[in-house]
């Protein structure tokens, strides 16, 4: 915690100005967050050793309350869990969403270590398939608080400044022209600090044209909204020549960011991005370094695997499933749980934190191409390409068979033939094959149901 941020914690008590004495939540809290400033200079084997603490206490804890997990580990023959190693552990079954689904109360237990208690549920987003829904405990969410209150203490947030957030919420009293106002930023950051105001306006009700001047309108020092959104904020204040208010920082979510992303908002705005990468039924899994683009993952909260085809470990530089164990959860263990999304391990970080580094988050199954030989990759087709081309608003590729692409393209003007055919010969030099290409121009392009946009999607 720097000096500002600490300047910034609520005072208690008119009697206790100095030294602050807090009530015991903001104490737990607090104390918490001084483990982890610790923890995660660690080395990796040492977070490795203490994850391996943690994992035996779940296993143990799954093995006798859930039979869902006494059956799964009897057939790996893994059993003495007061022992386990890591060789052990890659013997576990890897959990995927099918196992998971329709089957929630197999999986949970209500019987977990005091004085946790159960206080809920939370679903995934489901914007592909039905929803798996995993019970919460006060201390998963105590944890979810702290790991991101770590991640705001990261970047120095200066938490007296107005947050603002554009964001998918399905409620009338956060739309256009006004938004929803609210007097502080809320938890968890109110945990601990006094913050300025915070303004909410739905994406999935308004245009851009409504984004951007309500945005105009709040100046907010921190935007927080998907990558998608800020994309089409940055082409607006581009195509109009209107600039944007004077952020201290953007802080993305929900969907993936790519470099081109970073370069066009610090080259036309001279903003830096923070993007974090979550998931419902995990909590915070990787935070963006506070010196580098990629990620740390939160290790004292997940144990997290990169694995390739054969469910081997992926070496730095190696592309792989995204396998997460939740350490904490004892009412729903996610006991190697593949979440559905791919990313690329990264080497040791230059800022010496042990935490294990995340390159790339790459995205879903469905983001991936398929070449006709059989040959996978991911697709990398920025809008700075085709933008030069022509007045292309939003784009978004669907493969529809191994030899076929549509590219839907949502245009300010008719688009002509020699433009077509150019960004034809651009979207096949960026997939790196001969596709057939089609083009079409629908007025606008679907999001999910939860808001998030998806530039490539595979329907095969």
């Amino acid at each position: 915690m720097n000096h500002r941020q600490f300047l910034q914690l609520k005072t208690y008590s008119s009697a206790s100005a100095f030294p602050i004495v807090p009530p015991m939540a903001e104490s737990q809290m607090m104390a918490a967050l001084y483990q982890l400033e610790e923890s995660q200079w660690w080395s990796p084997e040492q977070l490795q050793e203490s994850q391996f603490d943690q994992l035996r206490l779940l296993c143990a804890h799954a093995e006798k309350e859930i039979p869902f997990y006494r059956q799964r580990f009897q057939q790996a023959g893994v059993g003495d869990f007061a022992r386990l190693t890591l060789d052990d552990w890659r013997r576990l079954p890897i959990l995927s969403r099918s196992d998971f689904q329709g089957r929630e109360e197999l999986i949970s237990t209500q019987h977990i270590p005091a004085p946790y208690q159960v206080t809920g549920s939370i679903a995934t987003s489901g914007s592909t398939a039905q929803p798996i829904r995993v019970s919460t405990t006060n201390l998963t969410q105590f944890l979810w608080n702290a790991f991101t209150l770590r991640e705001h203490q990261w970047h120095y947030l200066d938490f007296s400044k107005k947050l603002s957030s554009i964001r998918y919420l399905n409620q009338r009293e956060a739309g256009y022209p006004h938004g929803m106002a609210l007097g502080n930023w809320g938890p968890p950051a109110t945990l601990l600090y006094h913050t300025g105001p915070c303004s909410i306006l739905d994406s999935k009700s308004t245009t851009v044209l409504q984004q951007w001047e309500w945005l105009t309108r709040e100046k907010p020092a921190y935007l927080v909204t998907y990558p998608s959104i800020l994309t089409e904020l940055i082409k607006h204040s581009a195509h109009s020549h209107q600039q944007p208010p004077e952020f201290s920082e953007i802080r993305l979510f929900g969907e993936t960011v790519d470099a081109e992303l970073r370069d066009l908002c610090r080259e036309t705005w001279g903003v830096r991005l923070t993007d974090t990468y979550s998931a419902n039924e995990t909590g915070p899994i990787a935070n963006q370094c506070p010196e580098e683009p990629h990620y740390h993952v939160q290790s004292e909260n997940l144990f997290v695997e990169i694995l390739d085809d054969q469910n081997r470990p992926c070496a730095p530089g190696k592309i792989g499933r995204v396998v997460i164990t939740t350490l904490h959860n004892f009412a729903t263990p996610l006991i190697r749980y593949a979440i559905g999304d791919y990313a690329e391990l990264g080497p040791p970080c230059s800022c010496g934190r042990g935490l294990p580094v995340l390159k790339r988050i790459l995205g879903r199954v469905r983001n991936i191409l398929t070449l006709p030989n059989g040959e996978k990759r991911w697709p990398v087709l920025g809008w700075g390409k085709l933008s030069r081309i022509a007045p292309i608003v939003q784009h978004q590729l669907i493969q529809k068979s191994l030899q076929k692409i549509e590219a839907r393209l949502v245009v300010r003007e008719k688009v002509a033939a020699t433009q077509e055919e150019e960004i034809k010969h651009v979207i096949r030099k960026s997939l790196g094959e001969d596709f057939e290409i089609v083009l079409s121009y629908p007025e606008s392009i679907e999001r999910s149901p939860t808001g998030k946009f998806e530039d490539f999607k595979s329907e095969i």
